[in-house]
C-alpha cells in the first residue's frame, strides 16, 4: 500500500475527519467489497487457467473476509452497515456493469478468462486505492478512537490487498502477451498452409498441361 516515507509524513499530519463523510464513505468502501465478491464468484466459473482459478478462490474468501473487517468498523464507529449511501448504489452500478460485460457475446473462451481477469483488476484497483485512504485517514486523524478502530483493521487487511492487485495485474499481462504470441504463431501457420496450398496446386496445374 502506501511507501513507508508516505506513512512517517502522515503521522505528522494531523487531519480532522468528518464522521457524516466517513460513514457515506464507509458505506461505498463496503459495496465494493461486495461487487468484488460477486466479480470473483463469476470471474471462477470463467477462467481455466489452473493457477489463476485457486488464486481466485483464495482471494475470494479474504474479500468475504474483508468484507466482515469493514462492518465490524462501522459497527465500532455506531454506524449502521446496511445503510447504502450514493457512493455505494453508484459502486453496485459499476459492478453491475462489469458483471455484464462478463458474458458479452462474441468472445472466444480465451477473451473471456482475459476479460474476467481484466474486471478483477478493475475493481481491485479501486479497492486498493479504498484501504490505502483508510490507512492515510488512520495515520492522521487526531481522533484517538476512530485510529483505534482503523488501524488494526488496515493493518490486517493491506498486505492481502496489495496481492491481489499486482498479483492479478501481473497475471493479466503474462496471459494476455501469451495470447498474442499464440494468435501470432497461428497466423503465420495459416499463412504457411496457404501457401502451401496454393503450391500443390499450381504443381498440379503444371503436371497437368505437361501432360496434355
Amino acid at each position: 500500500m502506501a511507501q513507508l516515507t508516505e506513512k512517517i509524513n502522515d503521522f505528522f499530519t494531523i487531519a480532522e475527519v468528518n464522521n457524516e463523510a466517513l460513514m457515506d464513505t464507509l458505506s461505498e468502501f463496503l459495496a465494493v467489497e461486495m461487487g468484488g465478491q460477486k466479480l470473483y464468484e463469476k470471474a471462477i466459473t470463467l477462467v481455466f487457467d489452473p493457477e489463476v482459478k485457486t488464486k481466485f478462490r483464495e482471494f475470494l474468501r479474504q474479500t468475504r473476509h474483508h468484507q466482515k473487517v469493514l462492518t465490524d468498523v462501522i459497527c465500532k464507529l455506531d454506524g449502521d452497515p446496511k445503510m447504502r449511501s450514493a457512493s455505494a448504489k453508484v459502486a453496485d452500478e459499476k459492478a453491475q456493469a462489469l458483471l455484464r460485460s462478463m458474458v458479452a457475446a462474441g468472445l472466444s473462451k480465451e477473451q473471456r478468462q482475459l476479460n474476467a481477469i481484466e474486471n478483477i483488476v478493475l475493481a481491485e484497483t479501486k479497492d486498493h486505492s479504498d484501504w490505502e485512504l483508510l490507512g492515510k485517514v488512520a495515520r492522521q486523524t487526531g481522533d484517538k478512537r476512530l485510529r483505534e478502530v482503523l488501524i488494526p483493521a488496515v493493518d490486517e487487511v493491506e498486505d492481502e490487498e496489495d496481492e491481489h492487485v499486482n498479483w492479478s495485474r501481473n497475471k493479466l499481462g503474462e496471459l494476455s502477451m501469451m495470447a498474442l504470441s499464440q494468435e501470432r504463431g497461428s497466423s503465420r501457420e495459416q499463412t504457411r498452409t496457404r501457401v502451401q496450398t496454393n503450391g500443390r496446386r499450381k504443381s498440379n496445374t503444371n503436371h497437368k498441361g505437361r501432360k496434355g
